[in-house]
């Protein structure tokens, strides 16, 4: 298939806004009905919400969701807000996952998840955090790769990681007035819907990497992969169609997209690779058979399950 980076089209990437704005609107309308089953749906709904932000900030980081650098940028910090993650530090952070893809003490989303800490009560909590989905794994992500300036500042270049800094610490500031000034409106309205949302993001997130067998680097001078051989360190799940395109702007389709990256994810779906992608439900109920430090720390190779 032929590369379409340069076909970004602001008219598909507008047309897969409208749900995620219904989704805000409906879960309004839940809040204002304020009766308990209709505030229930709307935290609900909102959960649906915030996870299409953060699918959406994924979309604008390459720089390809739009047609203009500069309106992915824009849009790209307004769902950075909205999904607790700075678009600065977010964009060249996984721009270097991608780039390292292949390389699991390279790639610097997954160079702490080689092994599982030495102090039993950390294992504890782990496994335990698993089996209760509580989502401890996406925000160790979230909080260790693009709010952990000590850790950026190994992978930035001077001035880069200062504008991360100033990013940062905008990002914090805007958070603070918003807390400061609001804080019941968000206990009462966001944060439910926002909490839930994180089960979903790590229920999503892990189904891409973990548990794959990939190579360690071990201090070796080793060259990034081609697009094209990730595969091979990438996962995706099938879905229903329009599940794949509205709901999850084909967020599912990983394979495909780690061998275009820079292609917008509605296009993702003309990609045809050899392997047919298992279900979700298939990597779910895989993955939760497995004690949380056995999911994360180990491989396909140690525990002889691939899903």
């Amino acid at each position: 298939m032929e590369n379409k980076t340069a076909r970004a089209s602001n008219v598909k990437a507008i047309s897969l806004l409208i749900l995620p704005i219904v989704l805000l609107l409906a879960s309004i309308g839940g809040f204002v009905l304020n009766t308990l089953p209709s505030v229930l749906l709307a935290h609900f709904i909102l959960s649906i919400f915030f996870t299409q932000c953060f699918i959406l900030l994924h979309e604008c980081g390459h720089l390809h969701f739009f047609k203009g650098q500069q309106l992915n940028r824009i849009l790209g910090h307004v769902f950075g807000l909205l999904s607790g993650i700075p678009f600065y530090t977010w964009m060249h952070m996984h721009n270097l996952h991608h780039k390292w893809t292949g390389w699991r003490d390279l790639d610097p989303t997954t160079e702490k998840t080689i092994k599982p800490s030495s102090l039993v009560m950390v294992r504890i909590i782990v496994n335990v955090a698993w089996f209760l989905f509580i989502p401890i794994f996406y925000l160790g992500y979230m909080f260790s790769n693009y709010w952990n300036l000590f850790k950026i500042k190994r992978f930035l270049k001077p001035a880069m990681y200062k504008t991360a800094i100033v990013q940062v610490l905008v990002y914090f500031m805007v958070y603070a007035i918003v807390v400061y000034f609001f804080n019941a409106q968000l206990l009462k309205f966001i944060l439910p819907g926002f909490l839930l949302s994180l089960i979903w993001k790590e229920l999503i997130i892990l189904t891409q990497h973990s548990h794959i067998e990939i190579p360690l680097a071990n201090g070796n001078e080793v060259k990034p992969i081609s697009y094209q051989e990730q595969i091979a360190f990438t996962r995706s799940f099938s879905a229903m169609p329009l599940i794949s395109k509205y709901l999850l702007f084909n967020f599912n389709l990983h394979e495909a997209h780690h061998v275009q990256p820079g292609l917008p994810c509605y296009y993702l779906e003309d990609i045809e690779l050899n392997n047919a992608p298992n279900s979700y439900f298939h990597w779910f109920k895989n993955a939760k058979r497995l004690s949380g430090n056995n999911f994360i720390f180990n491989t396909s190779k140690h525990s002889g399950r691939k899903f």
